[in-house]
């Protein structure tokens, strides 16, 4: 058997000379109990090829790379376990040095019907090189297949953005990777600075609702002019998608009681008022990524500048600062410096005249939602 032909000559012989010849397999198995917890080559030679999967003499084989990215790859490899290991760990490691120092252990969920198996590998750094090997552990015993490497492609993060080390995964089980823009969104652009207030919309609407110059008058009566419906602050009788006369929404609704149902949960990129400024990948963040946000970084009240708001940090070292901008309802803008309000691109779907929002203040922080004709900050992000 390959899997034990660096144990001692004579060893095997005396197992062979004292048990009968069809029980020698489950024998040695047990004496590998006896191993220090090494990775064992199991092959020098087994080809790099993506693995031989229908050669029992390999115990376990590395695969293939796949799918790799800026900051993730889908590993692979083969375990042909015969009975007595049918209750074995296998899975992939994997290090940025060779010598496997610092290594990471992904567990496979189990095998193909070609006895394959295939884990995803998260939170790498970009354009660097990785070394990963697949393993079979059976109590106190390790055994690998051979080295291959793989390397990840260069950074995506777009100009204005910060990595917060924050991977999201999709309804199909793909990732990627959440970039955070350093500011607020404004009518030009991205502010120019972490602390600037930037503007605020109505969720759906891609331009403020006063004339440019008044965002923080208090209260404010420099609207722009529009008609169908005319603006007169932020108001539902001000709102793209309301019907006044009839109580009704026209997009962006999923209870009868309020209109015609179209199911639409989240913002289409014409109505993401982030996207239509910035373009690119660049939109509003859903709902679970406030949450994700929220939930796997660390929120510190502070004054930055003069201006009060919540400093964002990540894991990773990196942070972003959150403005405290207040909220525009009617024609006041209200507790500026006290609250922050941003919006996500996903509704209520219980309440579809509420939008999830992100709020915070100088002693919580919390997912809300508020009202689609409300004025909220808007922090873009990308992918």
């Amino acid at each position: 058997m390959a899997e034990f032909k660096d144990y001692n000559h004579s060893f095997i012989q005396l197992v062979k000379t004292s048990i009968n010849k069809n029980k020698f397999f489950a024998l040695s198995t047990f004496a590998l109990l006896f191993a220090f917890v090494t990775c064992t080559p199991e092959d020098k030679n087994n080809g790099g090829n993506g693995g031989n999967q229908n050669n029992p003499e390999k115990l376990t084989i590395t695969g293939d790379a796949l799918d790799v990215t800026d900051h993730s790859a889908m590993l692979t490899g083969y375990a042909n376990l015969p009975f007595e290991l049918g209750d074995a760990e296998v899975g992939i490691m994997y290090d940025k040095s060779q010598s496997f120092a610092d290594v990471t252990k992904v567990v496979a969920t189990g095998l193909d019907g070609n006895n394959k198996f295939t884990v995803m590998v998260i939170s790498l750094e970009p354009s660097t090189t990785y070394y990963y090997k697949s393993y079979v552990q059976n109590g106190m015993t390790l055994k690998c297949g051979d080295v291959k490497s793989f390397t990840t492609n260069e950074s995506t993060i777009p100009v204005g953005a910060v990595d917060l080390g924050i991977v999201m995964t999709r309804e199909d089980g793909s990732t990627y990777n959440l970039y955070w823009s350093k500011s607020n969104l404004s009518t030009s652009g991205l502010c120019a600075n972490p602390e600037d207030y930037g503007d605020y919309y109505a969720w759906g609407e891609t331009e403020p609702y006063y004339t440019e110059g008044h965002s923080q008058d208090i209260p404010c009566s420099n609207w722009r002019s529009r008609t169908n419906p005319e603006i007169t602050g932020y108001n539902f009788s001000s709102y793209k998608w309301y019907n006044d006369l009839q109580s009704t929404f026209s997009k962006y609704n999923t209870s009868s009681s309020h209109g015609p149902v179209d199911n639409k949960t989240e913002l289409d990129p014409e109505d993401d008022v982030a996207h239509v400024k910035l373009g690119g990948n660049w939109r509003m963040p859903t709902d679970a990524e406030w949450t994700a946000l929220r939930t796997r970084c660390t929120w510190t009240w502070t004054t930055q500048n003069g201006i009060n708001g919540s400093l964002v940090t990540a894991s990773n070292g990196n942070s972003i600062f959150l403005p405290a901008a207040g909220v525009r309802c009617g024609t006041y803008l209200n507790s500026a410096g006290v609250i922050g309000h941003y919006w996500s691109s996903s509704i209520d779907v219980i309440s579809p005249n509420e939008v999830w929002d992100a709020g915070f203040d100088s002693g919580s922080v919390s997912r809300g939602n508020g009202l689609r004709c409300d004025g909220f900050s808007v922090r873009p992000v990308s992918e």
